[in-house]
């Protein structure tokens, strides 16, 4: 994983766009949910951060995304995403969430490369500055600490 972290940052110093993308693919090999917790993690750090209005108004969305994901079918999550893309006043927290839950709906659906995309759009959409390097860096610490935590345990 950490090689996979180095790559990434040579990527963005390059401004390649689908940087989270070798990230997620490494995660979703693991188990698909890993790659959907560090997009919610990434969510959470930067609506926290920029947004923690939108945050809390997203909150229950990610709370779901969170606890129910395995109870819900992949009909069910492109509803929820459906209702979050077509709301009026649509922000990036809110795009970003929407885009979790399409990831969801194609991993439980088995469309595994769907996800993996749907998830790297989500990550991608909350640093719309690839030069926020602190940002960038909790991402990234984020998404190793997730691997690290699943390797201990397996």
């Amino acid at each position: 994983m950490k090689e996979i972290i180095d790559d990434v940052k040579q990527t963005i110093a390059q401004k390649q766009i689908r940087w989270a993308y070798p990230i997620l693919l490494k995660l979703q090999k693991c188990d698909y949910h890993l790659a959907i917790k560090w997009a919610v993690e990434c969510i959470q750090i930067y609506a926290s951060e920029f947004n923690p209005d939108k945050l809390s108004q997203m909150n229950k969305y990610i709370q779901k995304a969170i606890e129910e994901q395995n109870v819900l079918t992949p009909l069910q999550c492109m509803e929820i995403a459906k209702e979050l893309w077509y709301s009026p006043e649509r922000e990036d927290i809110q795009t970003a969430v929407a885009r979790l839950w399409w990831s969801i709906a194609a991993f439980k659906d088995g469309e595994e490369d769907e996800g993996a995309i749907e998830a790297t759009m989500t990550v991608e959409l909350v640093l719309p500055d690839i030069s926020n390097r602190s940002l960038l860096d909790r991402y990234l610490e984020a998404a190793l600490r997730i691997y690290e935590e699943y390797e201990l345990q397996n």
